[in-house]
Parts: C-alpha cells; structure tokens; sequence
C-alpha cells in the first residue's frame, strides 16, 4: 500500500524549510519594495499591469525570467531595481537590488500569480 501511495500523483511533495524561507524573504521583499504599486497583486498607476497571471500573459511577463527581466531593467512605467540597470531614466532612483533578491521577488511574484494571490503573503 505504501509503494502505491508513494506513485500516485496525487502525493504532495513537502515543502522543506528552505523553501519557507525564500517564500518569506519573497514576500518581506515584495513589501519593501513592490507594495507600494502592486498592493495585493494590482496595480495602482497602470491597472492592465498587475501581477495576475492573465495580466502577467497578456504583457508577455509570465515567467519568472520575464518577471525578473522587468524588474531589473524595469518597463514602461516601472522602473527597473538591478544594479546594472539602464538607461537611467527607466531605473529606480531609490535603493537597488542585488540579483539574488530580484530572483525572490521574481520566485515569489510568479508564486503569487499562480496562486490568484488567495494566499497574499505580501500584507503579513
């Protein structure tokens, strides 16, 4: 019985420790630097631009390289968070982001979207 529950495909894989963290890291990034546009997934200056997943689709952002892509080097209204960003007009005039924190926030927007934001870590 146990080998026939270990195949099924409806076992759950654990989520492991780890992976709670970086969620946790996601979202504490995603406060600090997104919740001010993107509150709960939406978008306050531009509402086609939000972070659900037939917006993400529609604007061609839909992967967490995409998702990562735009928020390093930013697009149209939002401006981009990588240290490397350009041109300087489209990039942030705040803080910048390291990659590994770009990565998250991407990991944790493309989370989010899949997850109809039910599960908004972002207001915790």
């Amino acid at each position: 019985m146990a080998a026939a529950l270990a195949l099924s495909p409806i076992c759950v894989t654990p989520v492991s420790h780890a992976q709670t963290i970086d969620v946790q890291r996601g979202a504490a990034l995603f406060r600090t630097t997104c919740i001010g546009c993107h509150d709960a997934g939406g978008n306050i200056i531009q509402p086609g631009a939000t972070l659900f997943t037939k917006d993400l689709q529609r604007n061609g952002v839909d992967t967490e390289e995409e998702i990562y892509r735009v928020t390093y080097f930013g697009k149209g209204r939002m401006p981009g968070f990588g240290q490397n960003c350009t041109p300087r007009g489209q990039c942030t005039f705040g803080a910048r982001l390291q990659d590994e924190d770009i990565k998250l926030l991407a990991e944790f927007v493309k989370l989010q979207a899949d997850q109809d934001w039910r599960n908004n870590l972002s207001n915790e």
